[in-house]
């Protein structure tokens, strides 16, 4: 699924919702796609705090760094340009991010608008789909997460797709699935690995 429509105005983005943001190692990995061990590897150069909970600045410099893993740069060029996103993040209102900045100077730059635009996009279009599409009632399932309005476990459909490597056969036993919700189930397990025994929902009637 691409994720680069852009449903969301990122002009629009207050301060104070993006510092709301704060993700764990799983979500980053979930949702940026950055590996866990990258995330770890930052956390023992004291580049990120432990235990790891990511602000969307960090966020943005975990998307800009795992898209430099051919360059290996090291830790004092990391934390400079954590350092610098910092600042043009924090310091900034979003409309005056500029387009590039300059890493390696006359050498290398980095689209910093569209990075920062595509990691609030990630983030934020996984929130609006969990609070519109997943719910969780102690007296279903034990509380595990459902899709709203069903008996449907998220993680069990997310693991399934991610097993068999596409949303056909879910979209076939579960009609009321869209082929989004297979997308963000496969990343809401991710993010958010089970603790225990699987609980498998019924099979779908034949229609």
């Amino acid at each position: 699924m691409s994720w680069s429509g852009r449903d969301f105005v990122m002009l629009r983005v207050s301060e104070k919702e993006r510092s709301a943001v704060s993700l764990s190692t799983a979500e980053v990995s979930a949702l940026l796609e950055v590996p866990e061990r990258r995330v770890r590897k930052e956390i023992e150069h004291g580049l990120l705090p432990s235990p790891p909970r990511i602000d969307f600045e960090a966020a943005v410099y975990l998307w800009v760094v795992n898209s430099l893993t051919d360059l290996e740069p090291s830790v004092e060029w990391r934390r400079s340009l954590l350092k610098s996103i910092r600042n043009h993040l924090v310091h900034s209102s979003v409309s005056s991010i500029p387009k590039e900045m300059d890493v390696v100077q006359g050498v290398l730059s980095l689209h910093l608008r569209s990075m920062v635009e595509e990691v609030w996009n990630r983030v934020s279009s996984f929130s609006r789909w969990c609070d519109r599409r997943v719910a969780s009632e102690p007296s279903i399932l034990g509380g595990e997460p459902i899709f709203r309005g069903t008996r449907l476990p998220v993680r069990w459909v997310g693991e399934g797709a991610e097993r068999q490597g596409g949303p056909k056969e879910f979209l076939e036993d579960y009609p009321y699935l869209k082929p989004e919700d297979i997308e963000f189930a496969r990343r809401f397990a991710r993010a958010y690995p089970r603790v225990g025994r699987p609980r498998e929902p019924a099979k779908a009637p034949a229609r």
